[in-house]
């Protein structure tokens, strides 16, 4: 019996050794699986911040109860229409970022403006005041910002003009500045005079100012007086060079004819470069309101906030925050030379 204890000991050691080795071989295994799920996991979750990135729209929804499970909710989750009930592929996730651009940016003109964006490419949106003292369309045209400041919506002249954005304009800075010229018989922006008044100013403190897009309304925030620079006025003989300029490099495209506003490029991308203000105006005690289209800088918007309460004819109760969006609207005015009226809203819908 002794003689047998020592192979008996052998045989159990050998019988432990390969139950350990076969533990080993599946747990290798097992971790080798988990590790390929985490992978998948991990790839599927950059692809989908990878597509919110495309489109804000887009809601990322990552289940971590199983890989499948991660797999399938975080490819739905890059439709726009919500999640659906079909398995999205790697390859359809990496197709679908690729066109959320393309879906961002044929956005569906609202029924009621597309007559008049055929009539004018230039068609930036409409304003309205409650009482339609102010009612009319609003153009862009960044390569020339004043080109219908003395033009209708269909290009012809008129003392009247139009109303226009200024150069710089995009949701993300947070801020619509409109020009319009103070006519005497309260066309274009001669109305926006009234709002000078407190009583008619808190009456009617609703305004309404719609893209080509979106239906918005926005609350009255203040009304102030301000002055333009005098270096800083184009004046008619730049406004005019400007328009030969247009005129002759769109001949190059149409040598023969008319040119109509379709044949003009009066729209191209602008440069965001702080082109205006080199000198900080809080280092040099001025406000130009003018300059501040881009508040998407939680400072610039704070200043500017604060500049346009300071100056305001009364309080109306209203506030901003930085976030907020605001809509901007300058007149001339003659309370001093180059004098101009302004008001500011800040929009609630």
């Amino acid at each position: 019996m002794k003689h047998k204890l020592p192979v008996i000991f052998a045989v159990i050691s050998f019988l432990i050794f390969i139950g350990l080795l076969t533990a080993g071989i599946f747990m290798r295994r097992d971790m080798g699986e988990r590790g390929n799920r985490l992978f998948a996991k991990t790839q599927a979750v950059r692809k989908s911040s990878e597509v919110t990135a495309l489109s804000q729209n887009a809601e990322d929804t990552v289940s971590h109860d199983t890989a499948a499970e991660s797999d399938n909710a975080t490819a739905e989750a890059d439709k726009p229409g919500g999640v659906s009930e079909d398995t999205v592929s790697g390859a359809d996730a990496r197709e679908e970022a690729t066109e959320a651009p393309e879906e961002e940016g044929q956005r569906e003109v609202l029924p009621q403006y597309r007559s008049l964006l055929e009539k004018n490419p230039y068609l930036a949106g409409w304003l309205a005041t409650s009482d339609a003292a102010i009612d009319d369309p609003v153009l862009y045209t960044p390569k020339s910002q004043n080109y219908f400041l003395h033009r209708d919506i269909e290009g012809k002249d008129t003392e009247n003009g139009s109303l226009f954005i200024a150069v710089i304009w995009h949701d993300d800075y947070h801020n619509t500045l409109i020009y319009g010229h103070n006519m005497r018989d309260g066309s274009s922006f001669g109305s926006l005079k009234k709002f000078a008044d407190a009583s008619y100013g808190l009456s009617h403190s609703t305004i309404r100012f719609d893209t080509l897009y979106e239906e918005r309304e926005y609350e009255l925030l203040a009304a102030f007086y301000s002055q333009i620079d005098e270096d800083e006025l184009e004046t008619e003989d730049d406004r005019a060079e400007a328009d030969k300029r247009i005129e002759e490099e769109s001949r190059k495209e149409k040598p023969e004819g008319e040119l109509s506003l379709a044949d003009l490029n009066l729209f191209e991308e602008f440069s965001d470069e702080d082109i205006y203000r080199k000198e900080k105006d809080e280092d040099n005690g001025r406000f130009r309101y003018y300059y501040y289209t881009d508040l998407s800088d939680r400072d610039d918007f704070e200043y500017y906030v604060k500049n346009v309460k300071e100056r305001a004819l009364y309080e109306t109760g209203v506030d901003a925050e930085w976030g907020d969006d605001l809509l901007t609207m300058s007149t001339c005015s003659y309370h001093t030379k180059n004098g101009r009226f302004i008001v500011v809203a800040k929009r609630i819908r």
